[in-house]
């Protein structure tokens, strides 16, 4: 099924099957800086409670998850769902544990019966038959975070074997996962358990939460799995806060162009949003928390969306800033360059 969004300056397609989805503006060849008519894509927090690893809780964690954590309830995101516009496409849902959330399933259903179309990111970890089914039955995406190989693989093999056409594996960058991250490209390649594996998205590290002291990333290791990704012919992503680092690192490369011109940067209330287990949204996950981001805003029965929190004062002024917030750009796509301005001041990778 296609759907479609047509306006004078602001259009996109998307296969709900496929996943493929496409913006312009005007003209095909033009980008719409921002949607006017509200988020295509909601990262939702639905749960906070998480096992983390064998070893206890992960210590990269920048939610600081717990055992003790929050789900979100069914009536709440029912609330929230009927509020979103129509424009909205898709929800990425964050979970922690896969068996964090006891309405799991309800939720995901809920999503697919209003026409959007669901995604997940798990751990790897207490997942059952029963739970991977549902994320088959019902997920358009599905990643899973590698922490462990085994626990990581064992479930995408399970979830492409039941037939699951759109698994990924998140991985982590940071300077104590560089070599992590090498090892991973080449289990892509020999690794049959990860034979149907639909591609790898590499996740930047963020000075946040329980990794809030970790150093950031060199250039040099930087550049050193982005170009291993690309020499191997993997099928591989980057996440968009990585954008800057990505294209500094591509600087020269023969396909440079290329990259610029299908990077996708920091979207945040541009073209998305995040909305947490407590129903406040904020820009993005990474900045609940920060300075003047203490607090989001919350959703309620009497909220219009659009009004009340797509074109509030404060996601105004955060967009303008956003936009206007272009770090080293060295591609003759200045939007491709726009970078966090939370972050700004601790720069992700260390050379940008």
């Amino acid at each position: 099924m296609i759907r479609r969004c047509i306006s004078t300056n602001y259009n996109w397609e998307f296969d709900t099957v496929t996943g493929h989805f496409q913006r312009w503006g005007k003209t095909k060849s033009d980008d719409p800086s921002y949607s006017p008519y509200g988020p295509e894509i909601l990262d939702m927090e639905i749960s906070t409670n998480c096992h983390g690893m064998a070893s206890g809780p992960c210590s990269f964690c920048y939610k600081g998850n717990t055992l003790n954590g929050k789900q979100m309830s069914v009536e709440r995101f029912k609330t929230i769902l009927a509020k979103m516009p129509s424009n909205l496409t898709q929800i990425a849902f964050g979970i922690g544990d896969l068996d964090g959330h006891p309405d799991l399933e309800k939720i995901l259903a809920l999503t697919r019966r209003e026409g959007v179309i669901p995604n997940i990111t798990i751990n790897g970890f207490r997942t059952s038959c029963k739970l991977l089914t549902v994320l088959r039955n019902l997920c358009g995406s599905i990643a899973v975070s590698r922490y462990d190989n085994d626990a990581c693989f064992d479930t995408v093999h399970r979830l492409t074997v039941m037939g699951a056409e759109q698994v990924n594996i998140h991985q982590v960058i940071a300077p104590d996962t560089i070599q992590d991250c090498l090892n991973l490209i080449d289990d892509v390649r020999f690794d049959k358990r990860l034979e149907r594996l639909n591609a790898v998205v590499f996740l930047m590290m963020k000075p946040k939460g329980r990794a809030k002291d970790i150093a950031p990333v060199s250039m040099e290791d930087f550049k050193k799995i982005a170009n291993k990704a690309l020499s191997t012919g993997i099928p591989f992503g980057f996440d968009s806060c990585s954008a800057p680092s990505f294209l500094k690192a591509m600087e020269g490369h023969e396909r440079f162009g290329e990259f610029a011109r299908f990077i996708e940067p920091c979207e945040a209330f541009l073209f998305s949003s995040y909305c947490n287990v407590d129903g406040e949204f904020y820009p993005c996950s990474f900045c609940e928390g920060e300075t003047g981001w203490e607090t989001g805003l919350p959703v309620t029965g009497e909220t219009d969306f659009l009004r009340d929190i797509w074109n509030h004062q404060r996601m105004i002024e955060w967009r303008s800033r956003l936009q206007n917030n272009n770090k080293t750009c060295v591609c003759s796509i200045a939007s491709a360059c726009r970078s966090c301005p939370v972050f700004n001041s601790v720069s992700i990778c260390k050379s940008i």
